[in-house]
């Protein structure tokens, strides 16, 4: 597992099949990230508002800041490590590096926005809402072309040599 880490995944056993499991893992949690913000706060700006806010009429109370540390404290952990192990990963793909700098720099972009969002939408400004779901789309959005980016680089279609052995821009991805 440790010469995975610093040689990257090959589609051999065991790696292969860690890595199988981890993209198939990776796709389920963000199948249910997908549906719990449906659930929970829904893609309109109103139910954003109304999540963060509070609603009288349904009996709904505003967010406490208790309750947002508490969700941060946990999503500060778990997106930073899913952000350290998606972006190791990235780095032992034939993408380019301009391409690699985007995806990295998408990625954590969007999850501290999606993350400070909440807290803007509730203690600032309920405009704060609109950002609310554009973070989110950007979290989904970045993370599935990361996830698929990764899939098909090793996949097999592509060379299974250790990038230092390369050749050239040989099989580069943009």
């Amino acid at each position: 597992m440790m010469r995975m880490l610093l040689t990257g995944p090959q589609a051999e056993r065991p790696a292969g099949t860690i890595m199988g499991f981890f993209y198939f893992y990776f796709l389920l949690h963000w199948l249910t990230g997908f549906f719990m913000f449906f659930t929970r706060l829904g893609f309109t700006y109103d139910s954003v508002v109304r999540y963060y806010l509070g609603d009288p009429e349904r009996f709904m109370n505003p967010r406490s800041f208790s309750g947002l540390l508490e969700v941060s404290h946990f999503h500060l952990f778990a997106m930073g490590l899913f952000f350290v192990v998606f972006s190791h990963l990235l780095l032992f793909t034939g993408f380019r590096a301009p391409f690699k700098c985007r995806l990295t720099w998408g990625l954590a972009g969007a999850l501290l926005t999606d993350m400070a969002s909440g807290w803007l939408v509730r203690y600032l400004a309920a405009e704060f809402a609109w950002l609310k779901l554009a973070a989110f789309w950007s979290v989904q959005g970045v993370s599935l072309v990361l996830l698929g980016g990764l899939l098909w680089e090793f996949s097999g279609r592509r060379s299974r040599r250790p990038l230092s052995m390369a050749p050239g821009k040989t099989g580069q991805l943009d």
